[in-house]
């Protein structure tokens, strides 16, 4: 079992900050135009789930189940951009709803985490699932109800709180994780 020191869950909680920082910087803001957003998110979210499925089944060769359950938690994170995408009219309501979606995916990538491999991916994928969906509600809000700067700065606001919780969530999992005996 992988022990971890003080020193490496820093190093960790650094460079899940930069990858924040990145994310937050690659999604398109709520006033890019339509066919741009839908090609980013597929793409954006396809590529996300290849990389975490790959990484995934490289560190837990031979642990099917465990591997299995962390990658449809990962899966289950994204649910956060159809919820937003339905219920968009709600407007800043739904920034506000989100936190119970991270908060209950943040304790089931803990639950199943057997690594601190597994629990990574997890939080990265929550990550980009909360600032898309954040997106996605300024973005639809922008070209259906609203169009003015305002909605581009709001949108920008609430991804913005949506990283920090989710970035504050994955800190005290990263801190708190103990690998799980197989």
């Amino acid at each position: 079992m992988e022990r971890l020191t003080t020193k490496d869950r820093l190093l960790l909680v650094g460079l899940f900050l930069l990858e924040a920082i990145i994310m937050f910087c690659i999604v398109p803001k709520a006033n890019a135009d339509e066919i741009s957003v839908q090609v980013e998110l597929v793409l954006g979210l396809s590529l996300a789930l290849m990389i975490s499925l790959a990484i995934l089944i490289k560190h837990n060769r031979g642990k099917c189940k465990t591997m299995l359950s962390i990658f449809i938690v990962c899966a289950a994170t994204y649910l956060q951009i159809s919820y937003c995408s339905l219920f968009y009219e709600w407007g800043v309501v739904i920034c506000v709803t989100l936190p119970v979606f991270q908060l209950t995916f943040g304790f089931l990538i803990s639950k199943f985490s057997q690594s601190i491999t597994d629990l990574c991916t997890g939080c990265s994928n929550l990550m980009f699932s909360a600032i898309w969906a954040n997106q996605m509600v300024g973005f639809l809000w922008f070209h259906h109800e609203s169009s003015d700067l305002e909605t581009v700065g709001i949108a920008s606001a609430c991804a913005l709180v949506g990283v920090v919780i989710v970035f504050m969530i994955s800190i005290i999992m990263i801190m708190k994780f103990n690998p799980k005996v197989p």
